[in-house]
């Protein structure tokens, strides 16, 4: 019966006077078995690619350490600091203000009357990442200063930013890179950037390949990696848009002064994105602090560290899946399939998140003798597993509730719940009874605990109790209405197809 269902079959481009006609009847009865089939295999049809983008991400990401790990000491620890530099200085910034592609793009795809109005949308996120891409640019060129005034070592820190000087001209590379892949995600082409990913895994090898084992260029080598490998992503991306692909013909008008308009609701959306990144550093701060309780602590956090984010892409996958199809929903005005599509993807979050805790608490001892044979170590990890497992169930199932409410256009919701019960709340609770009751590691860990039992609790009341879909779906169309593009006569407008099959 679903033989012929793919990825682009249920994310299509609705008739809204068509559905108010032929669903009204529908959108107050009960939800029958095949909207519930349906809806379910729409959702893991989105969410598989992306598991396997995410793993051959994280993968790419361990070649790289792999290949620094058998340089010198010293260079492993200027690339280390130089990429961190770069991730929270510049590019986490970017790709939470990116968000707003996320939510619109999704939207506009089955709201827009037409299609160019998408590549409008994106148009203003280049034009807003190009306006933020020159501050970070100029404060990279002032790292050395930063990062000695925070308490590195000044012969490091002078490493680091020769190696950030070579990267500093990628900043707004890798700023298009995002926007794109975000913008073919928001469409539902979800396999497209995954056989990206994997076709980017070899290059990502050879590159370390030659850069740093043949070429001894030492830190420099990991420098010319960054930038191969960004300018490799970049190509990719634009090759497939503009060549040969359908994105130029139907979403692009060329550029256009509509771009310059309408920045206020982009930014709305993509600044408090860029605060709710904060929630993506809960478990980095408890690595940095966890250096504060020693050598043994430090590692046998590592190892937990390592399997919770391994076992968060799963629920990762499923929330940015959840983020489209709901975003899709929103725009054709089907209020009663978004709130279903809620309800199981709230469903399968809680099952996933609960299947990964508990397994990280049933096979810690394994996992922790798998990856250390110092006996201290191994103990570390076997006791931080337990409140471990319980981080990664509330993270898992937080992470679905705030793809919904990002798909409603809600990210100052989501940045006030991540600020607010991991900062205000989790993080000094955590501190607290470290230090004074010295729970060490478990401490630490409890506060980030505590602080995703708030994140969830308050998200899925949100969503629950206080969330009209009827009128979210009132206030997208109103939304995108007034987003939707006059173009002048050089651009003939493309009507939105509603061929089922469309794609790319």
């Amino acid at each position: 019966m679903y033989d012929n269902i793919d990825e682009n079959t249920h994310l299509l481009r609705f008739n809204k006077k068509r559905d108010s006609t032929t669903t009204a009847s529908r959108r107050h009865s009960s939800t029958t078995l095949h909207d519930t089939i349906e809806e379910t295999i729409s959702i893991l049809s989105l969410a598989w690619p992306l598991l396997i983008t995410f793993v051959v991400g994280y993968g790419m990401k361990l070649v790289d350490v792999w290949f620094l790990g058998r340089l010198d000491t010293e260079i492993m620890a200027v690339v280390s600091l130089s990429n961190l530099w770069c991730t929270v200085g510049g590019f986490a910034m970017g790709n939470g203000l990116l968000t707003a592609i996320d939510t619109l793009v999704a939207q506009a795809f089955t709201a827009a009357t037409n299609s160019t109005t998408l590549g409008i949308i994106l148009q203003r996120g280049l034009l807003i990442m190009a306006c933020v891409a020159a501050p970070i640019s100029i404060l990279w060129m002032f790292a050395e200063p930063i990062l000695v005034s925070i308490g590195q070592e000044p012969d490091l820190a002078h490493l680091a930013q020769k190696y950030i000087y070579f990267c500093i001209p990628f900043v707004y590379m890798v700023f298009v890179s995002t926007a794109v892949r975000k913008f073919l995600q928001s469409l539902g082409k979800m396999r497209v950037t995954m056989f990206m990913c994997v076709s980017l895994f070899p290059l990502n090898y050879l590159s370390n390949l030659v850069w740093l084992k043949y070429m001894h260029l030492g830190y420099v080598g990991a420098a010319m990696h960054f930038a191969t490998f960004h300018i490799t992503v970049f190509v990719v991306y634009m090759s497939f848009l503009l060549g040969g692909t359908k994105f130029a013909r139907c979403y692009w008008p060329g550029w256009s002064k509509q771009a310059l308009c309408h920045w206020k609701p982009f930014l709305k959306l993509g600044i408090p994105g860029m605060l709710s990144v904060a929630t993506d550093w809960a478990f980095e701060v408890c690595a940095l602090l966890s250096g504060t309780l020693g050598k043994t602590s430090l590692a046998g956090q590592s190892i937990v560290l390592t399997i919770n984010s391994l076992l968060l892409m799963i629920p990762s996958a499923l929330s940015n899946a959840v983020l489209v199809r709901a975003g899709h929903h929103l725009g054709a005005g089907r209020s009663e399939q978004i709130r279903m599509c809620f309800m199981l993807s709230s469903m399968f979050g809680i099952l996933l998140s609960s299947i990964n805790a508990i397994g990280m608490y049933t096979f810690r001892d394994w996992i922790a003798n798998y990856f250390a044979i110092d006996p201290d170590v191994v103990q570390a990890a076997v006791d931080l597993f337990p409140v471990a497992a319980c981080c990664h169930f509330f993270a898992g199932v937080s992470s679905i509730f705030s793809a919904m409410l990002t798909a409603l256009g809600k990210q100052p919701v989501v940045a006030s719940f991540n600020l607010g019960s991991y900062y205000a709340i989790g993080m000094p609770f955590g501190l607290w009874i470290t230090y004074t009751y010295d729970w060490g590691l478990q401490g630490i860990w409890s506060g980030v605990a505590v602080a995703g039992i708030i994140k969830c609790i308050g998200e899925g009341a949100m969503l629950l109790y206080y969330v009209d879909w009827e009128d979210e779906c009132q206030k997208v169309e109103r939304v995108i209405g007034n987003q939707e593009i006059t173009i002048s006569s050089t651009f003939k407008p493309i009507p939105v197809t509603k061929n089922p099959n469309d794609t790319l």
